[in-house]
């Protein structure tokens, strides 16, 4: 999905910072106006929208994060408006007297959420369990309209089957590989470092009253009849999949973004919950959402905790991976023009290569070759052009001797100099650059590592 969304934005807006990210402004712009209808619908109150809508704005994890093309983004943009769909439903009436076409939709819009990340797979089994719990909701589970979306759906991830299915079932490898644990993995630590993400990326306050909410909702609603309906429905399809990712991070190392989808409903929850609520208890999550907001902040541009005289060494900045591509990729960039022919670029870490195909001046041709200790990627996927005549740019991050790899691939490889990206005076990335010619072959290593 994300490939596909991109091949249309950037073929209207180029190769630009906006034709990359265009999508993922317009799905966090879109779900604003989500979150407010699901709060609406949910408990029929409009300031339980205008909770749910800022809360989704001021948490990092969405208004940083989401400005970045992910593959959460399009996953969460297509299950938000699923929930909201599913909300409409009233699972204690009649089967036979909703619409089979909201299905056929629901099972289309879930389908494109299956496109864009494995983690869609939950929402088939966290409806099933919705249903279960309660027995005046189970006759749904006798009638065909629940399997006719998600038989829609199924048909769909077509697409990912069949390209898996000729391509060793990598990415399911994948998936595995980064959900174990290494044998020296030390459980407590990790489940430390998660939450300890979450404080971060949702903000302090806001995740722990979260926290606090999913705990005591379930004896909470049945104090409050007209939400019992729509809260619980919000929290079977938020707090049991964090709790899944709570445990999953005691045996392997759990990212803080993988939760995304929990952590959207948990917000959308605790904004329809904060409605009913006391207003100290609103003075407090507003005192948190103040924080959160100056958390996205920070995240949006860490230099400017720097100019108050906090000293963060590059190597501990959380933009760490985001920063200095602009500058390396112009500085490489007139290093190049020194070289002439027929030119390609090579490197030897997939995401220095990404980084270089857009920052680089024109947008030129970047190969990947992997050392044979890197995990697989894409890039180890697609082929490479013919090499034999064409001048084969090496760029090296940081210092180091050459990769033997690249070494023994040439008759000849030219040290042309070294670049460093900078911001004032700090320095961001450095790098080396190669003239490689007499390309001889090589053997590209498709390591076992996912």
């Amino acid at each position: 999905m994300v490939a596909w969304l991109n091949h249309v934005s950037t073929s209207i807006f180029g190769h630009t910072h906006i034709g990359v990210r265009f999508f993922s402004v317009l799905s966090l712009s879109v779900l604003t106006v989500v979150a407010y209808l699901i709060g609406v619908r949910a408990t029929g109150k409009p300031a339980a929208g205008v909770w749910a809508a800022v809360l989704l704005n001021i948490t990092p994890e969405f208004s940083a994060g989401g400005l970045m093309m992910t593959p959460d983004v399009p996953s969460l943009f297509f299950w938000a408006v699923s929930v909201y769909v599913l909300l409409g439903i009233n699972f204690h009436q009649a089967p036979e007297k909703s619409s089979l076409r909201t299905f056929v939709l629901l099972g289309v819009l879930m389908g494109f959420a299956g496109l864009s990340k494995y983690t869609a797979a939950l929402f088939y089994p966290l409806l099933g369990v919705y249903l279960i719990v309660d027995k005046d909701r189970r006759k749904w589970l006798f009638t065909p309209y629940i399997y006719i979306a998600g038989v829609i759906s199924l048909i769909m991830q077509a697409p990912v089957l069949y390209w898996n299915a000729t391509h060793d079932w990598i990415t399911f490898k994948h998936v595995m590989g980064q959900s174990h644990g290494s044998s020296n993995f030390d459980g407590v630590k990790s489940i430390g470092n998660f939450l300890g993400g979450q404080l971060g990326i949702v903000g302090p306050v806001v995740f722990l009253m979260m926290l606090w909410m999913w705990v005591r909702l379930p004896k909470y609603v049945y104090s409050q009849e007209k939400m019992v309906a729509s809260m619980k429905f919000l929290w079977w399809f938020s707090a049991p999949v964090f709790a899944l990712f709570v445990l999953k991070s005691l045996s392997a190392k759990v990212q803080p973004n993988w939760p995304v989808l929990s952590v959207w409903g948990g917000l959308m929850l605790l904004g329809c919950w904060i409605a009913f609520e006391s207003k100290r208890r609103q003075k407090i999550l507003a005192v948190g959402m103040v924080l959160s907001l100056l958390i996205t902040a920070v995240a949006h541009n860490t230099f400017m905790v720097r100019d108050l005289g906090v000293n963060i060494p590059f190597k501990n900045d959380p933009l760490k991976p985001a920063l200095g591509w602009r500058g390396l990729g112009l500085a490489l960039s007139e290093m190049a023009n020194q070289v002439s022919g027929d030119k390609v670029v090579l490197t030897t870490r997939y995401q220095t290569a990404s980084e270089l195909a857009f920052y680089m001046k024109d947008n030129p041709l970047v190969i990947y070759m992997n050392p044979g200790y890197r995990r697989q990627n894409q890039y180890d996927l697609w082929p490479w052009p013919t090499l034999d005549d064409k001048i084969v740019l090496y760029i090296r991050e940081g210092d180091g001797d050459m990769e033997d790899v690249v070494k023994n691939a040439f008759v000849s490889c030219i040290y042309l100099g070294g670049v460093v990206s900078m911001h004032d005076d700090m320095p961001l990335r450095k790098a080396h650059m190669y003239a490689c010619a007499g390309y001889k072959g090589t053997k590209r290593f498709r390591p076992e590592v996912y």
